[in-house]
């Protein structure tokens, strides 16, 4: 696979400022004579970002740390010019959202950050936190699986109401929690780029975790592109008494035509066609659950 992995720096500020359940001898947090209360309630304030306590339910695991350094340079230059996002709790200030920003400003050793304090319950935190990061799209794929899983779970919410609230389509939802499927090594590979999301969707079309973790290496190894892996699984496949032996050798037009369609309904997508081009479409589902999926996309 091209390219190096970058390194992450942990999990959560607790990696950078002391710990996820308390921070020792915090500094202590300006007051600001001048902090302006807005119309929700809300108020504006500066805040020291080693002081902030972390959000216990931040979704986001891994920070990238090219990207973090390139962000303190961004913040040392201008400064933070969007507020974080805390709420106030027994005198000190717990991060609601802006981790990212919070890290950066420590590593560019600013004394303060803008914030906005709001009213925030325990229940809303998780909430809060997962879909202000979707909505930046700064989480890596097994991450955002696994955010959509935890608001199924911490809510009670289908995939439907999940999708209505962090506003994307159900079949996103359902092709993101999905990669959770694959064994935890393989999602590890996902986590820090050694394959991406397109190789991880063509692995679940292999039932066999052991088969999955074979191909999943050949990937690894001789850097094979996505289509090349759908059709290592297409290979493996059984195939039925009435498949045709001359399949092998498709119509390169037909073969870009089922590549484009798997991009737009997520799983496996086979044209058969006769030399008059007549034939029929085959889309491949794997539970009640993505069958549902399909129709959707379909109407």
């Amino acid at each position: 696979m091209a390219g190096s992995k970058r390194k992450g720096l942990g999990k959560g500020l607790g990696a950078l400022i002391g710990g996820t359940d308390a921070i020792a001898d915090p500094e202590p947090v300006p007051v600001d004579t001048k902090q302006e209360a807005l119309s929700d309630g809300t108020r504006l304030t500066y805040i020291n970002p080693r002081s902030v306590k972390p959000n216990p339910q931040q979704p986001r695991q891994f920070f990238d740390e090219e990207s973090l350094q390139e962000l303190a340079a961004s913040i040392r230059n201008d400064g933070v010019l969007e507020p974080v996002v805390v709420r106030e709790v027994n005198g000190e200030f717990e991060l609601v959202s802006g981790e990212r920003r919070v890290r950066a400003s420590v590593l560019a050793e600013l004394e303060q950050v803008p914030a906005v304090v709001r009213d925030v319950s325990d229940d809303d935190m998780l909430k809060l936190g997962i879909i202000e990061n979707i909505q930046r799209e700064e989480l890596n794929p097994i991450e955002l699986a696994q955010a959509y899983q935890a608001l199924t779970e911490a809510y009670s919410w289908s995939q439907d109401q999940v999708a209505q609230q962090v506003g994307k389509k159900r079949a996103t939802i359902t092709n993101s929690m999905r990669l959770l499927k694959l064994p935890t090594d393989i999602q590890d590979f996902v986590v820090d780029g050694t394959i991406s999301m397109g190789h991880a969707r063509a692995l679940l079309s292999v039932s066999d975790p052991l088969k999955q973790r074979k191909l999943c290496s050949k990937i690894v190894k001789d850097g094979l592109s996505v289509r090349e892996v759908e059709a290592a699984t297409q290979a493996s496949a059984p195939k039925s008494s009435g498949s045709n032996s001359n399949a092998a050798a498709k119509d390169p037009h037909l073969a870009s035509l089922e590549d484009q369609l798997r991009i737009k309904f997520g799983t496996k997508v086979t044209i058969r066609s006769d030399k008059k081009y007549k034939g029929k479409i085959e889309l491949d589902f794997y539970s009640l659950t993505d069958l549902d999926r399909l129709l959707d996309l379909l109407k």
